[in-house]
């Protein structure tokens, strides 16, 4: 999935341990055409490595984040500690849509007579360029909003597949709610507070409180992507401090 000569620091991508040494790890960048980045010790884990290969495996895949690019020593580092569990599941999320949506390509380009080099020419290329993404090419193309014109049976057929191979997909994530309150009338307070959470729907995204036994609780949310999930959680971490400055009640949220 090649995009250009180097990432951008930043940049999350996948990458797979080649070789491990005592103070780090080199590893193959998979969307850039095979290039290395380095994985410091420093930068494996939060918490002390006394013993890199009980944290990495060579041949492990992961995602890392690009901390740094030096295009003339032609060095690329990067980070696994840097890297959220939301941020993780999102890239892959996006790495899988993109393998996906070239795959696409190439049965099209079967169905119209096209060898795979001429179908990346002819659509594959032109998608990306636009849009940034073969993925977010057909997406576009989808909606009706792809500017590029693509040659003769590509749209069409294109369009078509993508209808019942790329269909939008929901995702899940679950936070463990403590929430006690000290009022008079405690009961009440918190079926209130617990009611706000849900009503924080939206057209978008699912909120569902799910009763463990008091004072714990889980916080269900479901939405369009892993992005959108998280804002609405931290919507709730910011709801939850409010109501709770203004009522005599406490709460932990964990993900």
């Amino acid at each position: 999935m090649e995009q250009s000569d180097f990432p951008e620091p930043g940049e999350y991508v996948i990458a797979t341990v080649k070789k491990i040494m005592p103070y780090g790890a080199f590893c193959v960048l998979e969307e850039y055409a095979g290039r290395d980045g380095f994985l410091h010790i420093s930068q494996v884990s939060s918490g002390w490595v006394r013993n890199i290969r009980e944290h990495l495996r060579e041949g492990q895949r992961v995602v890392v984040k690009v901390t740094n690019v030096d295009k003339d020593k032609s060095q690329v580092d990067i980070s696994l500690r840097q890297v959220s569990e939301a941020d993780r599941k999102r890239k892959l999320e996006s790495f899988q849509a993109e393998k996906k949506a070239r795959k696409l390509i190439e049965v099209v380009g079967g169905r119209l007579k096209k060898t795979p080099a001429l179908s990346w020419r002819e659509a594959g290329a032109p998608l990306l360029e636009e849009c940034g993404s073969v993925a977010a090419g057909l997406e576009a193309l989808a909606a009706g909003s792809l500017k590029t014109q693509l040659p003769p049976g590509w749209a069409e057929t294109l369009g078509d597949i993508v209808k019942q191979e790329m269909a939008p997909k929901r995702v899940e994530i679950r936070a463990r709610l403590s929430l006690k309150s000290f009022d008079s009338d405690g009961v009440l307070a918190l079926r209130e507070l617990l009611s706000g959470i849900e009503k924080a729907s939206d057209a978008k995204t699912q909120m569902k409180v799910l009763y463990l036994g008091a004072p714990n609780y889980y916080v269900d949310v479901e939405s369009d992507d892993y992005k959108n999930a998280e804002k609405k959680l931290t919507k709730v971490e910011e709801y939850l401090e409010a109501a709770c400055k203004k009522r005599k009640c406490e709460f932990s949220l964990e993900r």
